[in-house]
């Protein structure tokens, strides 16, 4: 019996429980089968071990004893402490930041504000151009061209920064997480 159909034939027998508690049962009931199946067993030698699902059912229902197989393991063990970061570790991660990453950090950042701040300034000179063509008398035309000019490339601009700060934010992050790993698992 595959998991799907075990998983069904316990649904059908629960059906007078209250949602929770079936929601609570099938969810144990599949994290079964997630670590049987990470232990290398088949979805049926799973089922089987589980036993019928209908006397799995009536014994949630009549609140008795569990098979052994579903008692949750208690692990007193603790997660192994991360080892403290070597002197040379510590060295790098505090010399590479200090020299190299926040100088072009905060140099990346002032291009990318410069291009975003031209770009608003392109993008409302443009504007004016097209409010004002009018009054240009013979040169209406050359105006009327410049502000449309002027608004296709504020644009264009806009969308290479929209790239320029969603590359900077992402090579940021990718910073952080290096000099974590790092700081963690050494040079």
């Amino acid at each position: 019996m595959t998991k799907k159909e075990y998983l069904d034939k316990l649904t059908k027998e629960l059906g007078s429980m209250s949602y929770n508690d079936v929601k609570d049962i099938l969810s144990d009931i599949e994290d079964h089968f997630t670590v049987g199946i990470s232990a290398g067993k088949t979805e049926e030698d799973i089922a089987n071990d589980l036993g019928d699902p209908k006397a799995l059912a009536a014994d949630y229902k009549e609140g008795m004893d569990l098979p052994k197989i579903l008692e949750k393991k208690t692990v007193n063990e603790k997660k192994p402490k991360a080892p403290e970061p070597t002197s040379a570790t510590v060295c790098f991660c505090v010399l590479i930041t200090v020299f190299v990453a926040i100088p072009a950090f905060f140099s990346l950042l002032a291009v990318v504000l410069t291009i975003v701040l031209s770009e608003i300034a392109v993008a409302l000179g443009g504007i004016a151009l097209l409010a004002f063509f009018w009054t240009f008398g013979p040169f209406k035309a050359t105006g009327l061209l410049g502000g449309l000019a002027l608004i296709a490339l504020a644009v264009f601009g806009y969308a290479l920064s929209y790239f320029a700060v969603k590359y900077f934010v992402l090579g940021t992050k990718w910073y952080i997480a290096f000099i974590r790993k790092t700081w963690h698992e050494g040079l």
